[in-house]
């Protein structure tokens, strides 16, 4: 019996490894694809700022650079959740069957389910992967412009 739970626990903690290499790699892609976000939004703030002396608007330049892809990977996440539990899968079921009827001759040989249940039911079935870090990412972009933000409002 205990050889069996061994067994058990070592099979798990590879797969748990896995997961969290998986994690992490998420969070290194997603925070390298912001960084091209916020140098775009700092060279847009910038530039809509230019008549203005860069000593009275650095702090809220940078505070505004890093508010915009802290505000869209944040909402992104949210999109991601809600689309996690069920927003959207009538109006993707109701595309994949319009593309089938028109694209195949013989629509119960594609893999879409019979019917909206059906559907809704093997959405179900499959495991959802935790996508927590891009708000992760988000966060940690919304709470740098915040210390911006203090350091325009105490450094004028």
């Amino acid at each position: 019996m205990a050889d069996k739970e061994k067994q058990n626990i070592e099979d798990v903690e590879p797969k748990e490894k896995k997961d969290h290499k998986a994690y992490w790699l998420g969070f290194l892609i997603t925070f390298v694809i912001s960084i091209p976000f916020a140098v775009g939004s700092f060279f847009l703030i910038k530039a809509g700022l230019s008549n203005n002396p860069w000593e009275q608007v650095r702090w809220r330049v940078f505070a505004d650079t890093f508010t915009l892809p802290g505000v869209l990977f944040s909402m992104s996440f949210l999109l991601v959740k809600v689309s996690n539990y069920g927003a959207f899968d009538a109006i993707v079921y109701s595309v994949r069957l319009v593309f089938n009827l028109i694209f195949h001759s013989d629509i119960r040989k594609t893999k879409l389910p019979a019917n909206y249940r059906d559907y809704r039911l093997m959405k179900a079935s499959k495991p959802r992967k935790p996508v927590s870090y891009i708000l992760l990412v988000g966060l940690l972009h919304l709470l740098v412009a915040t210390v911006f933000i203090i350091l325009y409002f105490t450094i004028k």
